[in-house]
């Protein structure tokens, strides 16, 4: 059997050693406010990485329309699921906007003085052993009495935020060679203000990381632990009560391996890569049986996806393509031209009222107990050879195509033949 290339993407492969220290000795002491801090996120340094399916996973991302595209399905992480695996919320919550800090402001952040030998900080980044030694170790501030700017009274409450920058650099959003990224220190600081929500950012962050690395990125800068999660979730089909017994208390991602007692894992990339492309949409599991939220964001109120504030960039995120994961009945979507909306920050963050305005007004759709299905119109649809892929030039950006849309239409009126064993495979026990 033939295999395609896979290049050698790199990723956190393993949980670096002094961060399960640090961790250790916060969860004894103030593990409480982590966990309201940071909700399941601290679980992440409990996941044995999976580097061989995440590689295997990019061989199906689709870089334009931004989902994963299967045999005869498409799947995407969602805001529901990302924020179900994190127990934190994400609704009626403000976008957490980035700000890449100076060196002086850094370190202020930080209840410390300004150190113009630490190079790092003009690059944006700081190293993990750097923020253990004076923030994770008991005697940190005796140790750098000199580089603080705050009593030690004030550096016992810096500890917890520096353990998080710390965690959301090494495992959430990570950087090549484990640098940590400065402008974490600020997002920790919103995050902690209340009022604001960091899911749409890891998704982001996420979605990113697919497209880049499916388009030639050596490095892997999404979280790939909550990705491998969710992957494996969907591809492990189960009876639901396996969900509602095993996931419906406590930490989402620490009762995953209960879950998944019964799954029998592919072992390396090639054996994953067969392993996706042979399955089919009755063969997955479409819906986490222990996430139950009443209605999921699907689309803005101006456009047919919605924007993502990430760490690095804005990204599209377009939920109408993959409606079954909701419960709900899959028809032709109407595709829009999101590249011309996601874009890398610079060295400026620009600003972007307009982008957290969006948010405010998405629109919701309700979340079913329905076992989800798709039209027939749509199962030919997604079947149809590359004409049809392409955005005609009738398309409007953040609209729909039209040319597209009168195929759409023709589509429906040109009665194609849908046999009975098909219709019985899409729409599973519907009737006749």
């Amino acid at each position: 059997m033939a295999y395609p290339h896979f290049p050698n993407t790199q990723m956190v492969v393993k949980v670096n050693p002094t961060l399960k220290i640090w961790w250790r000795d916060i969860e004894k002491n103030r593990g409480l406010e982590a966990n309201e801090l940071l909700g399941g996120l601290t679980a992440l340094i409990s996941v044995e990485p999976d580097r061989y399916l995440i590689k295997a996973l990019l061989k199906f991302w689709d870089t334009e329309r931004l989902v994963f595209k299967f045999k005869d399905f498409e799947l995407t992480p969602t805001i529901e699921e990302i924020g179900g695996f994190l127990g934190l919320p994400y609704k009626e919550q403000e976008m957490i906007v980035p700000h890449k800090p100076t060196p002086r402001s850094f370190l202020k952040q930080m209840g410390m003085r300004h150190n113009p030998d630490l190079l790092c900080l003009k690059e944006g980044w700081i190293s993990l052993e750097f923020l253990y030694a004076r923030f994770g170790d008991e005697e940190g501030y005796e140790n750098f009495s000199r580089e603080f700017a705050c009593s030690s009274a004030k550096w016992e409450k810096y500890r917890l935020n520096a353990f998080a920058v710390a965690l959301l650099g090494s495992l959430v959003f990570p950087m090549e060679r484990g640098k940590i990224h400065t402008s974490l220190s600020y997002v920790v600081r919103m995050l902690a203000r209340g009022g604001k929500t960091i899911v749409p950012m890891i998704l982001a962050e996420i979605i990113r990381a697919l497209t880049k690395c499916t388009r030639g990125k050596r490095y892997f800068e999404g979280c790939n632990f909550l990705l491998q999660l969710w992957a494996v979730e969907h591809f492990y089909q189960r009876a639901n009560m396996v969900d509602i017994i095993r996931g419906s208390m406590g930490n989402k991602i620490s009762n995953h391996a209960s879950r998944m007692k019964y799954f029998v894992s592919p072992v390396g990339t090639e054996d994953w890569f067969v392993y996706l492309r042979e399955r089919s949409a009755t063969q997955i599991q479409w819906k986490y049986y222990w996430l139950k939220p009443r209605r999921a964001i699907i689309r803005g109120n101006e456009l047919y996806f919605i924007e993502l504030v990430g760490l690095n960039g804005v990204q599209p995120y377009a939920p109408l393509r993959v409606l079954r994961q909701f419960g709900q009945i899959q028809m032709i979507p109407l595709r829009s031209h999101m590249s011309h909306y996601g874009y890398d920050f610079g060295s400026e963050i620009p600003h972007v009222s307009t982008i957290l305005r969006r948010w405010e007004r998405v629109m919701t759709i309700d979340v079913q107990e329905h076992r989800p299905f798709c039209t027939p119109e749509y199962y030919v649809w997604l079947l149809e050879d590359a004409e049809h892929t392409d955005l005609s030039e009738e398309g409007i950006s953040g609209f729909g195509d039209e040319r597209e849309r009168r195929w759409a239409r023709n589509l429906l009126n040109n009665n194609y033949e849908i046999t009975p064993e098909m219709k019985q495979q899409i729409v599973p026990n519907i009737g006749d």
